[in-house]
């Protein structure tokens, strides 16, 4: 299996523990299905999103989030913590 990066952060929290855990793989190009769920079983947070170019010109990325159990249509903090992470290293800006 090869390398599959990804940040593990606190969303909406001051200090590491203290907010809603979520895992964040920001370039998840080539991931199918059954790989992005046997991922989000092994980081056991409540959920891991999974970054990919955007479909269309009017978004600057799409996101795809899994919880242990299965896929995740919505959710407020995988959006807002995947969000930060792709500010925080570059790969989007803010329009």
């Amino acid at each position: 299996m090869s390398p599959c990066p990804y940040v593990q952060l606190d969303v909406f929290a001051d200090r590491p523990g203290a907010g809603n855990p979520l895992a964040v793989v920001p370039d998840a190009r080539g991931l199918n299905d059954a790989t992005m769920q046997a991922i989000a079983r092994w980081t056991r947070l409540p959920e891991t999103t999974f970054v990919f170019p955007s479909p269309t010109a009017t978004a600057d990325y799409a996101v795809r989030i899994f919880s242990p159990r299965h896929e995740v249509p919505f959710a407020g903090h995988p959006s807002v913590g995947t969000a930060h992470v792709l500010l925080d290293r570059g790969l989007v800006t803010p329009r």
